[in-house]
């Protein structure tokens, strides 16, 4: 009746109960009656909507002839309130800074949450109606102006919160929403480098690249984590300088004040490709470009490379290897040439690794690679070793002349100051904010 319920099984359990049809009536009942006393009354929080919802359920009870103890009251309350002014059960989801990804997967079946180190879990709760379902994500995406129809069943928009949202109706899905979501905060550095993701002999050389206005490129496969590495690079940029960010979707997370983010907006006519030619004309220090993922795109960003306007490009994309992003840029009829305007490739990838001891795969996001560019073609620096779990230097120091060049200084200054980073970054507080106010100080006296 309610369109959503709470299952018996499920890995991942939401505390709420499940309700008995003559419940389920009676959050109905409330429903259409609070309807009235919204409009007649003043409510400024949550507190006081769920005093009002209790006190509509008690009056419609007693009408009735309906006896309600003090438990029922409460948890019939909490679900019409979820069900009137929330997600429904997608509230209680949302509340859980572990899960990474929620997942609802079509009607009558439960929906899903990907948890880090943990994987995906089956959630004890699902849609069952496809009118309810469309108005959650109608009112998941109210204030941003936008809506899913019969007529237009497709909608991808990002949350007040930061998340990411996919949704879907038939005939296109059977029903789906994805959101995908972000931490307030991003990652340092460090952190990264704490949580296995990266090893602190790149993130020296990272550090080093970032100062030297090299531009980057950062391939993976989806849901890998390069967005989160490109914001915790951004902790190696002068904290002074002008970064224009051009996005699909706003995912960049950046402490620099003086940052301009344009967001492409379909509806409106104006591409990702607009915004990044729009962004030469505004005197920036860095670009980043959010995601290529078409030729004209891929143009774009070589024209902001070969341009010069600004001293250092970044962007994302899909790619499985260092290699395979140049051949993926070649068939958007890029040339040899101008790929060379690329300086380096970092590769990072969500990966299973088999646990022998636990009998499972386990999933993990690992720099696979950081290589950089020379005649078209990419030559690996630094290289994940899967079986050992461990990075390799393959040669480490042949990115030592470009960097000479780049900063002025001898190759022997590169590398000791390489080995001064690596050192700097390990000593460096883990939380963002402390580790970013600690290598501006430490590199550019700021």
């Amino acid at each position: 009746m309610l369109g959503w319920k709470i299952l018996q099984e499920g890995e991942y359990r939401i505390e709420m109960p499940q309700l008995s049809e003559d419940e389920e009536r009676m959050v109905e009942v409330v429903e259409e009656r609070f309807k009235e006393v919204a409009r007649l009354r003043e409510m400024s929080n949550k507190e006081e909507i769920l005093e009002a919802i209790k006190e509509t359920l008690q009056n419609a009870a007693a009408e009735e002839g309906i006896y309600l103890d003090s438990d029922q009251e409460e948890y019939i309350s909490k679900v019409a309130y979820h069900h009137i002014y929330g997600f429904a059960f997608l509230d209680e989801l949302l509340k859980d800074g572990q899960i990474e990804e929620i997942s609802v997967v079509g009607l009558n079946r439960p929906a899903y949450v990907y948890i880090r180190k943990q994987g995906w879990k089956k959630v004890n709760a699902a849609f069952t109606d496809e009118k309810t379902l469309m108005d959650v994500i109608n009112k998941m995406a109210k204030t941003l102006g936008r809506r899913i129809t019969l007529q237009n069943p497709r909608l991808d928009t990002m949350l007040p919160d930061g998340s990411r949202l996919h949704a879907s109706l038939p005939p296109i899905s059977d029903g789906e929403i994805t959101i995908r979501r972000f931490r307030d905060r991003p990652f340092s550095p460090k952190e990264i480098v704490e949580l296995k993701t990266a090893s602190y002999e790149a993130m020296a050389i990272l550090s080093l690249l970032m100062q030297s206005d090299s531009s980057i490129l950062i391939a993976g496969n989806t849901a890998s984590g390069k967005t989160t590495t490109m914001n915790a690079l951004f902790s190696f940029v002068p904290k002074n300088e002008r970064v224009l960010i051009t996005e699909e979707t706003p995912e960049i997370n950046i402490p620099h004040e003086h940052k301009v983010r344009m967001v492409a907006n379909k509806e409106m006519g104006v591409s990702l490709m607009d915004l990044v030619y729009d962004s030469l004309r505004m005197r920036p220090d860095r670009i980043v470009v959010g995601e290529v993922r078409n030729k004209e795109e891929a143009r774009a960003l070589v024209d902001v490379l070969l341009g010069g306007q600004a001293r250092g490009a970044y962007a994302t994309f899909h790619a499985q290897s260092a290699n395979e992003a140049l051949l993926r840029l070649e068939s958007f009829g890029i040339s040899e040439m101008d790929l060379n305007s690329i300086d380096a490739i970092l590769v990072q990838r969500r990966m299973l690794i088999y646990d022998l001891k636990e009998r499972k795969n386990v999933e993990v996001r690992r720099v696979v690679e950081l290589s950089v560019v020379e005649n078209a073609k990419a030559f690996p620096i630094i290289k994940y070793n899967p079986a050992k779990d461990v990075w390799e230097d393959k040669s480490i120091k042949k990115v030592f002349p470009m960097l000479s060049e780049k900063l002025g200084i001898e190759e022997k200054e590169v590398e000791e100051e390489y080995e001064k980073r690596r050192e700097e970054i390990q000593k460096a507080p883990v939380e963002f904010a402390e580790f970013f106010a600690s290598v501006q100080k430490a590199f550019y006296g700021l």
